[in-house]
């Protein structure tokens, strides 16, 4: 219960975030006509925010990691909640791009640590499922939020769609201070530990636990690492529940210094280019958003004009075929994920390997690119609606289950340094979303339509084929890396103390 209490109120987080940080484009069309601001100005909007979401892990992790989750989630969410306010009140495009950049930037924690959450609380054959909830959930708010926007811009004022997003991020805040459990547990030597339960032991016990972790090199003896089996029942540790105060503390503290919490804002990039698998989720997460930004960008300025003179209702229903389509995507990668490997794992006798994550990633492998040549062609020569959104629809698919498949498989290989190797992945992913953003206005006027999908599917084929020598020889690569890896997630804590 207090588990998934726990996931519900992070998953809704997720939601509510990826709401405000999606709905601006379905409005654009009033500010259009309201303010004279021109489509290609508010792709600056939509390029400050992905900017501010690259950034702001990188910013914000470390306190993570430092003083706990929970202090992360409440700041998080109280700022996004000011910058909802602000977009609500805002009509120039200065606030809009000023108001877009602080809520990426505080937004972005939705990006890494959702994850990190479900790598603390999660068992290995769980978080398939749970990260499909995840992609699931980002997905509601990034494509449902704005069919709700567009109504609600339509028959209450575009302000409103704002509003509604700083109630919603209201509730999720009390939630969080007065629901939410810290999940980082640590371990600090000389001390009780710190996690969902107090544990008393013996002076003896800790001395002999002191001695243990000084050699880190050596397999510790269980007799020594644990109570004795031999020992009377009232010599065991005494286990008693925290008080509801007690969990819902809010601040966790990590022992270390300044250079150990400054080392999560630069180590990032160097497991980037270390791990193969890190580089692998990077370029899958962050050229796939860079392709669904395309779509977005394209679909508002098209889908207003003739042949189709949508309004914004009709911009927001927009999102309804990518998000049937990730439904599909959900299940594919989160319970089909975790069936299929443990099937995989008992042909080979019953041991589990990361890459078996990625045999059933071939079919959204190739959908992608499918969905995006459908969704330029038929958009190009003015086809039927339908057609268009059934393109999306398949990109839909796709993309929802790379994200999972790919996720889950860097938590697997990498769980002992997964809050670094996220940090990096965001900053990747935003990144390449922030450029194409850029690029899309010069790439559809220089190519056109048909062209620039052209362009764009081939080079979504060709990224997502780099699936192909990962499932071949991504266990030599990780095998190759183990020492480097065993360094880095040693630096995750202070020598003082094991987070």
């Amino acid at each position: 219960m207090r588990k998934s209490v726990n996931f519900g109120i992070v998953t809704y987080y997720s939601l509510i975030v990826f709401a405000i940080l999606a709905i601006n484009p379905v409005v654009w069309q009033d500010y259009n006509a309201l303010y004279g601001i021109s489509y290609a100005q508010l792709n600056y909007t939509f390029a400050a925010q992905c900017i501010g979401m690259a950034f702001g892990c990188i910013f914000f992790i470390p306190f993570a990691l430092k003083y706990g989750r929970k202090p992360v989630y409440i700041a998080s969410t109280f700022v996004v909640f000011l910058t909802a306010v602000w977009q609500a009140c805002l009509r120039d495009l200065p606030n809009m791009i000023a108001a877009n950049l602080v809520s990426g930037l505080f937004g972005a924690v939705g990006d890494t640590l959702v994850q990190m959450t479900v790598a603390d609380v999660f068992f290995l054959h769980q978080r398939g499922t749970m990260n499909a909830i995840y992609v699931l959930f980002i997905n509601i708010g990034s494509l449902l939020a704005p069919v709700a926007a567009g109504y609600s811009a339509h028959s209450q004022g575009w302000p409103w769609i704002f509003w509604w997003c700083s109630i919603l991020l209201a509730i999720n805040l009390l939630l969080f201070i007065f629901c939410y459990e810290e999940t980082k547990y640590m371990i600090v030597l000389g001390a009780e530990p710190q996690g969902s339960f107090e544990t008393k032991k013996t002076t003896d016990d800790t001395i002999s636990m002191q001695k243990n972790m000084e050699q880190p090199t050596e397999v510790v003896n269980a007799k020594t690492a644990t109570i004795s089996d031999t020992q009377t029942s009232t010599d065991r540790p005494h286990l008693s529940p925290k008080s509801y105060w007690q969990r819902i503390i809010h601040v966790s503290q990590s022992p270390g210094s300044f250079k150990t919490f400054l080392r999560h804002t630069y180590q990032p990039f160097f497991i980037l280019a270390t791990f193969p698998a890190a580089t692998y989720t990077a370029l899958q997460y962050g050229t796939l958003l860079s392709w669904y930004s395309v779509i977005a960008v394209t679909q508002t300025e098209y889908f207003a004009a003739p042949p189709y003179n949508f309004s914004t209702v009709g911009i927001g229903l927009l999102s309804l075929p990518p998000f049937i389509g990730c439904l599909f995507g959900a299940v594919y990668s989160g319970p089909f994920s975790d069936w299929s490997i443990q099937w995989f794992s008992k042909r080979n006798n019953n041991i589990y390997e990361p890459e078996m994550r990625l045999y059933i990633a071939i079919l959204p492998v190739l959908a992608g690119p499918a969905g995006l040549f459908l969704y330029g062609y038929s958009l190009s020569n003015g086809a039927p609606w339908i057609i268009p959104c059934i393109g999306y629809g398949v990109y839909g698919f796709s993309q929802a289950s790379m994200f999972g498949l790919s996720l889950t498989y860097l938590v697997d290989c990498y769980e002992g340094i997964i809050g670094d190797a996220l940090v990096g992945v965001a900053f990747i992913r935003n990144g390449f979303a922030a450029g194409m953003t850029f690029a899309t206005a010069p790439l559809v006027t220089n190519l056109g339509l048909w062209n620039a999908f052209t362009s764009v599917g081939c080079l979504c084929l060709g990224c997502g084929l780099l699936t192909v020598p990962m499932i071949i020889w991504g266990k030599k690569l990780r095998a190759h890396s183990a020492r480097s890896y065993a360094i880095y997630a040693d630096q995750q804590s202070d020598p003082r103390g094991r987070i």
